[in-house]
């Protein structure tokens, strides 16, 4: 928007707005209408307004043109999101509407192909078709999951509750078969011991049987000589040496026995100790396993309760998931029947059309610009105020915008923006200061109501209120015109030609003008009808 330049002077006039004061006093224009066309008005049709006094609330006033928000509508659906198929488009059979054509919000642009309607509609109802039957299939399977978590659970509190006594338990079976391994080893080792104490004894008996064997011999020997004159001690003699001998020979064979049983008792000993140290082996990683168990059983107990919460937030998200690819297949197709209701595309905005992009034949996907229009319900008007004038000025309230080209019609603004604008950044011309940098505030004016007969850069006056009100002697503001550098009035002789009258205005509500001298109460003034 640019701020307005007043070429000749400065214009600003402090105006107001017609109150009916307390008293009563109202002011009007009569309803009497007429058409002059004497030779010195042209045929002008005119409208007779009575000065009255009335109260005035005192503003400043602006010209500015008026400036609509400028739309480029695209097209919103994106059917490869949608449909994932990039050749998928929607084909334009029908242009509905015209360049420089109003249109409503809803108004439809677009007739569109229902073959490329049908095969996008037909593609969306097979989604929400897939992903609801995959969300069912896994509320199913949750169920299912959620009760094997909820039993490994329980399964798990109870492993933990009783995981000290499974322990004991296997250490102790461990234990006991270690122990008999050991009694078996200690059995050999005390049989080998009896042995070798028997053998002991008999390697004791045998020498004592040699001695008396090598005695018993030797009186043989000595004796044999005279055996025959003493048979008698002889054959005594030769019977002690026989019986020493069967004796060396009973204990010789003993030892050789005891020796081959001792001997057969050191091997099955020394088979009974590997035994053993591998049982002791195997015990130390039995009990290092049963101990992992055991702990691994008490942390899952511990843990249990977290890794079920896992285990559901896991199948939670899952379905989730399912979840937002149902609802996000039933938006897209809801989306796409909102967008192609009757195979037709419509306008999203209230305006005039200032271009259409795309033909009869056209194909068109996401962020493809459609057309292009004034938006009509976002018009807006910028103007200049000196930083002296603000306090005098009520922002909350309305101001009122009056154009040219529609005089009859008074329109409503908002203030909607008020930004400071310093020096360099703002120029104003008038007959006092040519150029001169200045600072001040520009406001943006929010236009209300309806606006169909307003165009862009048509120019209009807006007034802004103040706190200041009169009781005045007042006309409407379309009566008073400017002619040279005075102000004036038309009014009707007593020939009924139509004259000007020089006039002194005071404040202005826009609407009305305050008339300081000039004319009287009860006069009445031609307001000329456009």
């Amino acid at each position: 928007m640019k701020l307005i330049k007043r070429r000749n002077k400065r214009f600003y006039i402090i105006q107001t707005v017609a109150v009916v004061c307390a008293a009563g006093i109202a002011f009007a224009m009569t309803a009497k209408v007429f058409s002059a066309d004497n030779g010195q008005n042209g045929g002008v049709s005119y409208q007779d307004a009575t000065a009255k006094y009335a109260t005035l609330t005192a503003g400043i006033t602006r010209t500015a043109p008026l400036s609509f928000d400028v739309h480029k509508q695209t097209f919103d659906l994106d059917t490869v999101a949608m449909t994932g198929d990039e050749a998928m488009t929607l084909q334009i059979q029908e242009v509905l509407v015209g360049k420089g054509q109003q249109v409503e919000k809803g108004t439809p642009l677009f007739r569109v192909t229902s073959d490329s309607v049908q095969q996008i509609r037909a593609k969306l109802q097979q989604q929400v078709l897939d992903t609801s039957r995959t969300r069912e299939l896994l509320k199913a399977r949750q169920k299912e999951l959620r009760l094997q978590a909820s039993q490994q659970f329980d399964s798990d509190k109870t492993d933990g509750k009783y995981a000290a006594v499974v322990y004991n338990s296997r250490c102790d079976a461990l234990q006991k078969e270690a122990d008999e391994a050991k009694e078996a080893v200690d059995h050999k080792q005390n049989q080998v011991n009896e042995t070798l104490l028997e053998l002991s004894q008999a390697q004791q008996e045998l020498a004592q049987a040699q001695t008396y064997f090598q005695e018993a011999q030797a009186a043989v020997y000595e004796n044999y000589d005279n055996r025959y004159n003493d048979a008698y001690y002889y054959t005594v003699y030769e019977q002690t040496r026989q019986k020493a001998q069967d004796m060396v020979k009973q204990l010789e064979d003993k030892i050789e026995a005891l020796t081959q049983k001792n001997e057969s008792l050191l091997y099955e000993i020394n088979e009974a100790v590997c035994a053993y140290h591998q049982i002791v082996q195997e015990l130390e990683k039995e009990k290092l396993a049963a101990r992992l168990d055991r702990d691994t059983k008490i942390y899952d107990s511990e843990t249990a309760s977290e890794w079920y919460d896992i285990q559901m937030e896991a199948l939670d998200n899952a379905l989730g998931e399912a979840e937002e690819r149902y609802q996000t297949a039933l938006q897209n197709i809801r989306a796409f029947q909102s967008g192609t209701a009757s195979d037709c595309v419509r306008a999203n905005y209230k305006g005039v059309l200032t271009d259409i992009a795309v033909t009869a034949g056209s194909s068109v996907k996401k962020n493809d610009t459609l057309v292009t229009f004034y938006d009509q319900e976002e018009a807006q008007m910028a103007v200049w105020l000196e930083r002296e004038e603000f306090p005098a000025l009520d922002m909350d309230q309305s101001v009122n915008i009056t154009f040219s080209a529609y005089p009859d019609k008074i329109y409503e603004g908002k203030i909607t923006q008020v930004s400071d604008v310093k020096d360099a950044d703002a120029k104003r011309t008038d007959a006092k200061r040519t150029d001169a940098k200045v600072s001040g505030c520009r406001a943006i004016i929010t236009v209300q109501g309806d606006m169909t007969r307003l165009s862009e850069g048509i120019m209009g006056e807006v007034t802004f209120l103040t706190n200041e009100t009169k009781e005045v002697l007042c006309v409407p503001r379309r009566a008073v015109y400017t002619s040279g550098k005075h102000m004036c009035v038309k009014l009707r002789n007593l020939d009924g030609k139509i004259v000007k009258r020089r006039v002194t205005t005071g404040i202005s509500d826009g609407i009305y003008v305050e008339i300081v001298e000039g004319i009287s109460q009860g006069d009445t003034v031609l307001v000329e009808i456009p």
